[in-house]
């Protein structure tokens, strides 16, 4: 009587990890699953800021030599590393004093 009582334990336990590991597992795949996606909104974000920081440079309202300070204060040096050639347009090229702010006033 004993034994059977505790093979019925048992096997109830064994179900109730079972069901614990398989929970553990989804949850585990859901935090992976949303740090994708956080990871992807925030690579997607820097992409379009830095587009329009390059359309705001190549239209002239804004001073490359903000975005040029802007890599040296805030980038990794890996990331300073791309820009080694890149030539940031000057406020002389694009005939403005300073910058200016978004709307282009």
């Amino acid at each position: 009587m004993m034994t059977i009582v505790l093979r019925k334990r048992h096997e109830k336990l064994e179900k109730l990890m079972q069901r614990k590991n398989k929970i553990e597992s989804e949850l585990a795949r859901l935090e992976k699953t949303q740090k994708a996606e956080s990871r992807k909104l925030d690579s997607r974000r820097k992409i379009v800021l830095g587009s329009a920081l390059l359309k705001a440079m190549s239209e002239g309202k804004l001073q490359g030599d903000f975005a040029r300070t802007l890599i040296e204060k805030f980038a990794s040096e890996r990331d300073k590393n791309i820009f080694d050639n890149f030539e940031f347009p000057s406020a002389e090229k694009a005939k403005i004093d300073g910058v200016v702010n978004a709307q282009g006033e």
